[in-house]
């Protein structure tokens, strides 16, 4: 028996060592990558990397490792960002071991994927997130090194403005203006001045946006710089217009200009322009010459930019005196703004920070209800020593007051999302009136005990008593499989059948996940759901995710019974 234990001691210690020369193989390896990357050898650097054999990432720290410099090496040679699944798993592992640095870059990745998805919402989630993450570290003054800080000021600058982009997008400019600022803080380059001077000048700021415009005209002068030079001058033509200066003498500096720096040829990007200009200085061919070239040399047009358009050719057909054109053009303006405010309305990417500014509130004053907690205690064992007459009194009023803070610090920590679901489900329960008294007790007395608990098991932390004890309440709870069929039939009643046609269309999906969506759709957050289930907030965050991804083709065809 002796003999057996020292082979399997000898097998094993073998095994750990294979497995720590394999690892051993692979850090060098990222280290050199790292430094070609520095060294502005981008596409060496991905050649090195491009040589690790993914068999040989064992460990999630080397997965991470390896999964955040690849993004940076694909950015820096202009590729498309892959791996969301990768980086939402760097995400939880930084999270977990509190490498902020780490964490915030691997938001910031993760972001840029959901944007370039067109998942705004998502991206503005990680974006708010990753900004948080620095706001900590400045707050707790986290030390870093020289390279790391390089590294976290760029992402930071460049995060607030894909924010800002995001807002734009949305024709929130104000919002965009306030995030193509604090980038400047971080950023002083010709495009980040040349962002603020967009979103001043669509906000009519017209002084303003020509400051910023002459600021990163300047830069690009001094660079050298062509393409920058006519597309910075050409803009504070648009602006100098806007302020007043007659079309025939801006359409000259737009010549003189496209003569120095374009090769005589006005960009495509100036077509809307020199249509206003034209069509402000009476010539009607002309400005609809090049507003037709626009729209027929603009294969990716957006739906701001179609809108502009159309707006545009209604103009002009109303100058020429085709009042039906006009109108034609003039709808199919109006429908597309529609569709951007219908589309802002149901996914509000200002909502995000938001929430997160709330939830950090929450934490604040969570702190400091804990410290005041403290001082009750110590102050309570004073009295008990000096008066140990009136201890029992002092004993008593500490446990009410103790009770009476805990349920106020629960209120306020789940009233937010608690009363929100609270009301939406109950504002959908008018359909059957003998059903709604039943639904309602159950959303205000059942759902109330387990948002207790999951309070409670958030506010004292992640002891194994109070675990224990949590996971003991809640499986006496009413909570089984008879409470999922009735969330179920308010799920399906509050959004159009949503999980019938799930089981109908999607019937690999397992009881498990239909439990998740169940709870989803309630109105339960992650935070939430993870106590109900027994699984950690971030496998909830990447189930959620995947469930959303392979419900992609039903949601598309009814997007009412999306989520968030």
């Amino acid at each position: 028996m002796r003999r057996l234990l020292i082979y399997i001691s000898l097998a094993l210690l073998v095994l750990v060592c294979t497995n720590c020369r394999q690892s051993g193989e692979v850090k060098p390896v990222l280290l050199r990558a790292d430094s070609l990357l520095t060294n502005n050898l981008p596409d060496s650097a991905l050649s090195l990397i491009g040589s690790i054999p993914l068999s040989q990432l064992h460990s999630e720290a080397d997965k991470a490792e390896f999964i955040l410099l690849y993004e940076r090496i694909l950015e820096a040679n202009g590729l498309p960002l892959i791996g969301e699944e990768e980086l939402l798993n760097a995400v939880a592992h930084y999270q977990r071991g509190g490498e902020p640095v780490n964490e915030l870059l691997a938001r910031f990745y993760l972001g840029q994927i959901y944007e370039h998805e067109g998942n705004s919402y998502e991206a503005m989630t990680q974006y708010v997130e990753a900004e948080g993450i620095y706001m900590r570290m400045a707050r707790e003054q986290v030390k870093i090194t020289s390279s790391e800080n390089d590294l976290v000021s760029s992402a930071v600058a460049r995060i607030y403005v894909n924010k800002g982009n995001i807002y734009q997008s949305k024709l929130n400019f104000n919002g965009a203006l306030k995030m193509y600022s604090k980038a400047l803080e971080f950023d002083h380059s010709m495009e980040t001045l040349g962002k603020v001077a967009q979103a001043n000048e669509a906000l009519e700021k017209y002084d303003q946006s020509l400051e910023a415009y002459l600021s990163a005209l300047s830069i690009a002068q001094k660079e050298g710089d062509s393409k920058s030079i006519l597309l910075y001058g050409s803009s504070i033509a648009g602006v100098k217009f806007a302020l007043g200066t007659p079309s025939g003498r801006v359409l000259e500096e737009l010549f003189e200009l496209y003569a120095k720096y374009g090769n005589s040829t006005p960009p495509h990007d100036n077509y809307i322009l020199l249509a206003c200009l034209y069509l402000d200085n009476g010539q009607i061919s002309k400005a609809k010459e090049y507003a037709v070239r626009y729209m027929q040399e603009k294969s990716d047009a957006n739906d701001i930019e179609e809108a502009g358009w159309a707006s545009l050719m209604s103009s002009i057909a109303k100058i020429e005196g085709n009042y039906k054109e006009a109108l034609e053009y003039q709808q199919r303006y109006a429908s597309i703004m529609e569709s951007i405010n219908e589309q802002e309305k149901n996914n509000s990417v200002q909502e995000v920070e938001q929430l997160y500014y709330n939830r950090q509130l929450q934490i604040e004053n969570e702190n400091m209800r804990r410290q005041n907690r403290s001082a009750v205690i110590i102050y309570s064992l004073l009295v008990v020593i000096l008066l140990g007459a009136v201890a029992g009194v002092a004993i008593t009023w500490r446990r009410k007051l103790q009770q009476k803070n805990r349920q106020i610090g629960e209120y306020l920590a789940a009233a937010q999302d608690a009363e929100s679901s609270k009301n939406i489900l109950l504002g959908e329960l008018d359909v059957q009136k003998e059903k709604e008294k039943r639904l309602k007790e159950l959303l205000e007395n059942r759902f109330a005990e387990i948002r207790e608990l999951a309070g409670t098991y958030y506010e004292f932390g992640y002891s194994k008593k109070l675990q224990k004890k949590v996971e003991q309440l809640l499986s006496f709870q009413s909570f089984g499989q008879d409470m999922f069929e009735v969330i179920e039939n308010v799920v399906n009643a509050k959004n159009n059948g949503a999980i019938e046609k799930i089981r109908s269309e999607f019937p690999s999906i397992t009881e498990e996940n239909i439990k998740l969506l169940n709870l989803i759709y309630a109105g339960f957050s992650p935070q939430e759901i993870s106590v109900i289930i027994n699984d950690t907030p971030q496998n909830i965050y990447v189930r959620k995710s995947r469930l959303k991804r392979k419900l992609a083709p039903l949601i598309e065809r009814e997007p009412e019974i999306s989520f968030k």
